[in-house]
């Protein structure tokens, strides 16, 4: 049975099933007064309301995840003012992320992301399978602009917390599994329970992602852009007396997913002169590729941590928090994306960290504080091996009518790792100064070392076992950091219906080393790129209206300085003028404004009928960008940063006889955006909206529930990112899109 058929009978049995449940619907019930649900969020280390806090925090709760049918933190996208994540370049599990237009886009060892991901208290370190499926989550905070006075590791542009639901004391079990086009086959179990009544707890979640690929390699026949992943985590705890408690969780998922298909944007002329073929025209399918090349994929990460919680009675608690985490991963990339070895790479990295946080909390009438250290002690480091293939023609050594021509073929790897030892203090410490005013302050204190150990050399053939004897790096460097980063904010409490709030806040990203230095033809590479660092002003209300409709908005200006970037840059490696390979330059590219406004609502309508949404305006602009001795801050727009984009989110729920059913509809815009550092015409995205919606029925007294999801339902073509190496010498524009339009059927049980 093919993709479209198989479910469109799944379709037809879920509608004769809606259909008999609205045939019986009873009698309208009397209009209660209508209530927004109250979200309690722990972004301050303390349990919090989202309008009593004075930050610009977003909470996604268990039931928002449900109706808007969130299966990664790539679909909390639109439950977010400011938010760009997306997986990155020829992966599925690797994250991209970008907050109020800071973030980072390359996921190479040795370069830190510009958001935090936190696995409930524990950072990740490395963006490779950060992109996390839900799996038993009681809520995702989103905390945005610097929050280096609350959290020990860098968040220069915010935080994501992906927090799980803690074992419970009574048998809890959830369930679901999915079916749906390009032969979706998911499944989740989530067990909670007491093993010993009242003194050890256990959970235990599962789950298993697998769907066709979007589209084929059209020279093997192999999918492209598919899915193949499992991942656990389990969780003991362990209720040693009233005051004390210890957790120890692990986790663990496996990525098998084959590479991204992405779409041949420009004609690559290179191609005839490999066996005398015309050049393949520009793809006609966003995920369909021609590539000669492509190794399978996989990623492992795994991890563990231990959480030790005393209470010291009703003013104090202590936490340590205790991690360790491990990843593998090996993937490849056809860059030209055709049959010939022009531009291909795989790769294999690694990375492992040791963490340490100790948290004292104080919280009493008049004040409340958080005071932490900080330990992070990590490697990471791989192997790249390149692929070059340029006809002599192309380097102006051969006629350019002579089709096929010779080939100069170069071999080469970048190998290394990057250590990094970082101490971090933080503190931050709020005072009742009067019943409606409260002042804030908080100060992280960061010392930071960078070691890097890289070896990039030249091989004789594909088999990469015999060295050429041309080296073009090799060193051995390391270098400290040390910052101080404040953080003040007052707020006042008009009335019990408006906070109104003013911060300035500094956040810090630790400079490092670039793994793909080039020290013969750039010298300076092999030394170390600076921090860079942002300052945010921001002012803040959150008004509500009784418990039916609650705001929250935002306007901040935030001086961006010494960003770090990403830059494919061509070079000559054999001194004839023309450049014959690409350099990954890592720089810092100088300063830069960013100024914006955040618009964020949940509206109780009616009993039945909810409205929630958000809106972000986003004006970012480099006022520095130095490129060869010039500076272009004038031709160069920010990375995944558009200048509008805003969400809407409906949903209307009947009581029936049979039980009850709820109707979710969505719509997210997002202005123009730039995808890449180097500003590719190609690759720009326009203005773009998606619709996704979603139809759940719970049967009456029952502890099953039957959910129709859809997700782009105009099937909207959209590019996230890409390649435009161009500027190298190449040829080569590649794209990479969202996904297309998704139909899931979804049984789910729970008690």
């Amino acid at each position: 049975m093919s993709k479209t058929l198989s479910f469109t009978a799944l379709s037809l049995g879920a509608a004769a099933f809606y259909g008999s449940a609205l045939a019986q619907q009873t009698e309208p019930v009397a209009e209660a007064e209508p209530e927004i649900e109250v979200i309690i969020v722990t972004a301050r280390k303390r349990a919090e309301t989202l309008q009593d806090i004075p930050l610009a925090v977003t909470a996604v709760d268990q039931a928002a995840i449900a109706r808007n049918a969130i299966s990664t933190l790539a679909d909390i996208q639109a439950q977010t003012p400011s938010l760009t994540i997306y997986a990155a370049r020829g992966t599925s599990s690797t994250a991209t992320a970008y907050i109020r237009g800071v973030g980072q886009s390359d996921p190479l060892w040795g370069v830190e992301p510009g958001v935090g991901i936190y696995l409930n208290d524990v950072y990740l370190a490395r963006p490779q399978a950060a992109l996390l499926d839900i799996l038993d989550v009681d809520r995702i905070e989103v905390l945005r602009g610097p929050q280096g006075t609350l959290y020990g590791r860098n968040t220069v542009g915010g935080a994501i917390k992906y927090i799980s639901r803690r074992p419970t004391n009574e048998l809890s079990v959830r369930a679901d599994i999915a079916t749906g086009n390009y032969q979706q086959r998911n499944g989740r179990l989530a067990i909670s329970g007491p093993l010993l009544e009242h003194t050890l707890l256990g959970s235990l979640a599962l789950g298993s992602f697998t769907r066709d690929g979007f589209g084929r390699n059209l020279q093997s026949g192999a999918d492209v852009s598919n899915k193949d992943l499992v991942t656990g985590r389990a969780s003991l705890l362990w209720l040693v007396n009233d005051s004390l408690d210890i957790e120890l969780a692990a986790d663990q998922t496996r990525d098998n997913s084959d590479v991204r298909g992405a779409q041949r944007m420009l004609v690559n002329q290179f191609e005839p002169y490999f066996t005398g073929q015309p050049a393949l025209p520009v793809s006609a399918h966003r995920y369909d590729t021609d590539n000669g090349y492509q190794l399978p994929g996989q990623t492992d990460s795994r991890g563990a941590s231990v959480t030790v919680t005393w209470d010291g009675g009703a003013t104090w608690q202590f936490k340590a928090i205790s991690a360790w985490r491990d990843g593998d991963t090996r993937g490849s990339i056809d860059f030209d994306m055709g049959p010939y070895a022009i531009a291909d790479v795989d790769a294999d990295y690694f990375d492992k960290q040791l963490s340490q946080e100790l948290q004292l909390n104080y919280h009493s009438d008049v004040w409340q504080a958080v005071f932490g250290v900080y330990l992070l002690d990590s490697e990471a480091g791989g192997t790249v091996r390149n692929r070059f293939g340029l006809p002599l023609a192309a380097l102006g050594l051969a006629p350019p009518q002579l089709i096929p021509g010779p080939i100069f073929r170069q071999f080469g790897v970048s190998a290394g790792q990057v250590d990094t030892q970082a101490l971090a203090m933080y503190a931050d410490a709020s005072w009742q100064l009067a019943d409606a005013w409260r002042l804030s302050a908080g100060l992280r204190a960061s010392r930071e070392k960078k070691t890097a150990d890289v070896l990039n050399q030249g091989y004789t053939d594909d088999s990469f076992s015999q060295p050429s004897g041309v080296v073009s790096s090799d060193f051995r460097n390391s270098k400290s950091w040390t910052d101080l980063s404040p953080r003040l904010s007052l707020d006042y409490k008009a009335s019990d219906d408006l906070l109104l709030y003013g911060s300035v806040s500094r956040g810090f990203k630790s400079g490092g080393f670039n793994v793909r230095a080039n020290t013969v033809q750039v010298p300076r590479s092999a030394e170390a790129y600076d921090p860079e660092t942002v300052v945010t002003y921001e002012l803040g209300a959150k008004p509500s209206f009784g418990n039916r409709l609650q705001l929250s908005m935002a306007l901040f200006y935030s001086q961006y300085r010494d960003i770090q970037l990403s830059i494919f840059t061509g070079i000559d490696t054999d001194g004839d003028g023309i450049n014959d390979a690409f350099f990954g330059d890592f720089t810092n590219a100088g300063k830069g404004r960013i100024q914006g406004a955040e618009l964020e609502f949940s509206w109780a309508a009616t009993k039945a009928l909810r409205f929630s949404g958000n809106a972000a305006y986003l004006d970012a602009s480099y006022q520095q960008y130095l490129s060869g001795g010039v500076n272009l801050a004038s031709e160069r727009d920010f990375t995944d940063t558009p200048k509008l984009a805003a969400s809407l989110n409906a949903w209307y729920l009947w009581p029936l006889a049979a039980g009850e059913l709820t109707a979710n509809f969505g719509f997210s815009w997002r202005d123009k955006v730039q995808p890449v550092t180097n500003q590719s015409d190609l690759l720009q995205q326009g203005a773009f909206g998606i619709w996704q919606a979603s139809l759940m029925f719970a049967p009456a007294d029952s502890r099953w529930r039957i959910a129709l999801e859809g997700k782009n339902l105009a099937d909207k073509h959209y590019r996230t990112t890409g390649y435009d190496l161009r500027d190298s010498g190449f040829p080569i524009v590649s794209a990479y899109y969202g996904d297309p339009r998704l139909l899931t059927l979804r049984l789910s049980y729970g008690f």
